[in-house]
């Protein structure tokens, strides 16, 4: 069981120490850094994501470019499953960073310091590692998200949408969701970011919580095992 120290700081390195992604191939180096996308009005990208811990369900995720303000992006997420179809926005400042949106099933909320999911430009600071102080609408108190995240290199990754050169990243994001029975989720990603398609083309995400009030043996809980991949990326005009 991973018991993480008090400190922001420490309890990142700890978990960025304890969990080590190990990849089939070596990747590549990077070579050049890569700059933050340049999002235009009508960016269209389409996903299928399948869930590994209900059978292999799949679901359909469509995202849109619908505003430019300032340099902020303004995202529609569409998703598509067994039970209809739901719909969220996000908000992608000039430097990839997410200043509004819904990590996962919540509503959608403002960050600030924007999240670092993706440390542009990429290649120039790796790893990276970032705490941002939140505050708690459900128990009124202060918290924080962790994230840590390492580039790894360049790899051929396969997708629906075609073959890509992409940069392979590894990240670990923890949420400010613990309660006093159980430790806050921890996630960890394991992502290949292509810059012609101004995004992610594959993406799998491993997510589980400890229930520490369960006894000298406690339970580890797993809540998210999806691959996300690319069916189909068009440019906006």
């Amino acid at each position: 069981m991973l018991t993480l120290p008090s400190s922001p700081s420490i309890r990142l390195f700890a978990v960025a120490a304890t969990f080590i992604l190990c990849a089939c191939a070596a990747p590549l180096p990077l070579g050049e850094n890569v700059p933050p996308p340049r999002f235009v009005v009508g960016d269209h990208w389409e996903y299928r994501i399948t869930d590994g811990l209900r059978r292999n369900v799949t679901s359909e995720l469509d995202v849109q470019v619908i505003a430019i303000n300032a340099g902020v992006a303004t995202m529609r997420f569409s998703y598509v499953n067994d039970y209809g179809r739901t719909e969220k926005t996000e908000e992608i400042d000039a430097d990839g960073g997410l200043r509004a949106g819904a990590l996962r099933y919540e509503p959608m909320r403002r960050f600030s310091p924007p999240l670092k999911l993706l440390d542009f430009p990429i290649g120039q600071r790796s790893p990276w590692r970032q705490v941002v102080d939140t505050f708690r609408q459900d128990t009124q108190l202060k918290d924080d998200i962790l994230i840590y995240g390492e580039v790894q290199g360049r790899v051929p990754v396969t997708v629906p949408a075609g073959t890509y050169d992409a940069v392979a990243i590894y990240r670990i994001v923890q949420f400010d969701d613990d309660e006093f029975w159980r430790s806050k989720t921890t996630r960890r990603d394991s992502v290949r970011y292509a810059p012609e398609v101004k995004g992610v083309v594959r993406e799998v995400r491993d997510a589980e919580y400890v229930e520490t009030s369960s006894g000298p043996d406690p339970a580890t809980i797993r809540t998210e095992y999806t691959t996300t991949e690319l069916v189909s990326f068009t440019p906006g005009r």
